[in-house]
Parts: C-alpha cells; sequence; structure tokens
C-alpha cells in the first residue's frame, strides 16, 4: 500500500481499490495536528487504519514535528502501542 502526503488536502492518503482511506491533520503554529481518520467502509478490518497510523507516527517521528492527538483512533492505537508514546505531548 502506498501512503502520500496530500499536503494541499491536509491529509495522509492511502488509495486501495479506488478508495480513499486518510488521515486529516491541520498544521498551527509549527505543530501537527492529528483530526480524523477516515476508512471506507468497503475497506474496513484491513488493518488500514493501523498501516496509516504507523506511517503517520513514523513521519512524526523522523521529521521530529511536534504533534497533538484529537483523533480517538490514535489516541487508543497509542496507548496500545508504546513505542509512540514518547509523541504524545501534555
Amino acid at each position: 500500500m502506498n501512503i502520500i502526503n496530500n499536503v494541499e488536502r491536509h491529509r495522509f492518503e492511502a488509495e486501495v481499490d479506488g478508495e480513499v482511506a486518510f488521515v486529516e491533520y491541520q498544521w498551527k503554529q509549527g505543530t501537527i495536528y492529528i483530526l480524523h481518520t477516515f476508512v471506507p467502509h468497503v475497506l474496513r478490518g484491513r488493518g488500514l487504519a493501523a498501516q496509516l497510523a504507523v506511517f503517520v507516527l513514523n513521519t512524526i517521528r523522523q521529521e521530529q514535528w511536534p504533534v497533538k492527538i484529537y483523533c480517538p483512533f490514535f489516541k487508543k492505537y497509542i496507548q496500545e502501542h508504546p513505542e509512540y508514546q514518547d509523541l504524545m505531548q501534555p
């Protein structure tokens, strides 16, 4: 699966079988805000949201971007994967 950062639409996207799953974000004062994860109904149950989360979180770590997480899926994912808990800001 190929994941891209669609800067113009403010989201990370993965196209699968003609459908697009994505993670919406917003930049504000030098911080990336993770807002929402969406996976089309026909693609659910394939682990796409988790794959998007790994890509996005690894990108954030690699680029050393300050991050605020508002997306419930990302919050839960980080709680269940302690290797990403260092990215959480108070």
